[in-house]
């Protein structure tokens, strides 16, 4: 009897979450696909434990992980066939993009001048990260690290480089960062501890950086300077996916994409659904919650399990800054219009035409996460699934192609 074939591309936290549920059911082949010569690790722990020097690259992995490390560079929607770096090809009954993000980068004059000799650099991957710690113990006394950007990972960054003992100072294009997701009072509270602990340049932007072995100097965009050892870029991520889908089209409310039998979730994934737009959450939780799902899908459309139905998210995050927990669960989107649920300790509801979709709070994690199972409630009362039948991937024609494991 024919197996179906499952791949999973991306041995990230959708991945590996998705390939725990999928190899928990019999009769189907799955296959995790990682990158070429990298072995899969828990990216939360980039900037909270190897940057800072807590951890080792080692310590950060996804232990009892079992993923073909071969980098994939092409799909094929219409042979359903995914190509990879070291020449083979895989055929797919069910094909789940879970190839996480890249981040943003600076394109400034001098920015690839002050990557180059080491002294720019973001912080998302394990390399980024050795990259960081290296050139903090390099100094041999604390360093001079500018971090542009305000959002959670650069302010909980900045937060663990100063109480390492390093002047950390924190550089953001808007003169409140973060006003537009997180709501005037949130914003406002975290830029007071970002000015209590760092150095702040809030309303600037840099336009130029010039440098050499001992420092860089960062124009900004009022004829101010900045001197620094290091220049730490973190303006958030954009979807990672192989060809066609780096503009692909996203996935429905299920997680379910346009091309038949092909599935996405964590950060590759941008959400199109009729309640709340178009979304996209790049944190841990949330793609293992995405990848639980999307694995749950792919099963019903196998015809081995029921329908999970819409995808909500819900997952919980929590970072330090400046001494305080910031938690937050399910979608904080600049969509959203914001509610003061609690003014102390601070809770703040994102809602969309008064139905609560994430919150997010200050000091307030037990408040912030009783919320969890409240978000959507309105919207989607129990036992509102997606029919079976609508997107049953079939996998009875004894012909294909992609029965060959290599071609």
């Amino acid at each position: 009897m024919y197996q179906p074939q499952v791949l999973i591309i991306g041995a990230g936290a959708a991945g590996t979450a998705a390939a725990r549920v999928l190899t928990s059911a019999s009769g189907i082949a799955v296959t995790l696909i990682g990158r070429t010569g990298e072995a899969p690790y828990n990216r939360t722990l980039v900037n909270k434990g190897i940057a800072v020097g807590l951890l080792t690259p080692g310590q950060a992995a996804l232990p009892g992980v079992n993923a073909l490390l071969d980098t994939a560079l092409r799909i094929d929607t219409a042979e359903r066939r995914v190509y990879l770096a070291s020449g083979a090809s895989l055929g797919y009954d069910a094909l789940l993009l879970a190839t996480g993000s890249i981040p943003r980068g600076l394109h400034v004059p001098g920015a690839d001048d002050a990557a180059a000799a080491g002294k720019l650099t973001t912080l998302h991957s394990i390399n980024d990260a050795i990259r960081v710690r290296d050139a903090l113990v390099a100094y041999g006394r604390p360093g001079r690290i500018v971090i542009s950007g305000a959002g959670l990972v650069a302010s909980e960054t900045a937060t663990l480089l100063r109480d390492k003992g390093h002047h950390v100072t924190l550089l953001a294009r808007s003169p409140l960062p973060g006003v537009t997701v997180f709501g005037q009072e949130l914003a406002g509270r975290l830029a007071d501890a970002h000015r209590a602990h760092l150095a702040t340049a809030f309303g600037r932007a840099p336009v130029s950086i010039r440098g050499d072995d001992a420092e860089l100097t960062i124009q900004l965009d009022d004829g101010s300077f900045l001197e620094a050892d290091l220049f730490v870029v973190a303006h958030g991520t954009i979807p990672d996916a192989p060809a066609p889908w780096k503009t692909g089209d996203g996935v429905d409310e299920t997680l379910r994409a346009a091309a038949d039998g092909v599935y996405a979730a964590g950060g590759a994934a941008i959400h199109h659904d009729d309640v709340l737009g178009t979304w996209r959450i790049d944190h841990w939780a949330e793609a293992t919650a995405q990848g639980e799902h999307a694995a749950r899908a792919i099963l019903a459309d196998l015809g081995v399990s029921a329908d999970p139905g819409r995808y909500r998210p819900r997952a919980p995050f929590t970072s330090i800054i400046g001494g305080s927990m910031v938690a937050g669960a399910g979608l904080i989107s600049s969509g959203l219009s914001t509610r003061i649920e609690s003014a102390d300790p601070l809770v703040v509801v994102n809602e969309h035409n008064g139905v609560p979709m994430g919150v997010i709070g200050m000091d307030a994690a037990p408040l912030v996460f009783s919320w969890m199972p409240k978000l959507y409630a309105t919207v989607d009362p129990a036992g509102d699934a997606v029919p079976l039948a609508a997107h049953r991937v079939s996998v009875d024609r004894p012909s294909r192609r992609r029965r060959d494991a290599n071609a």
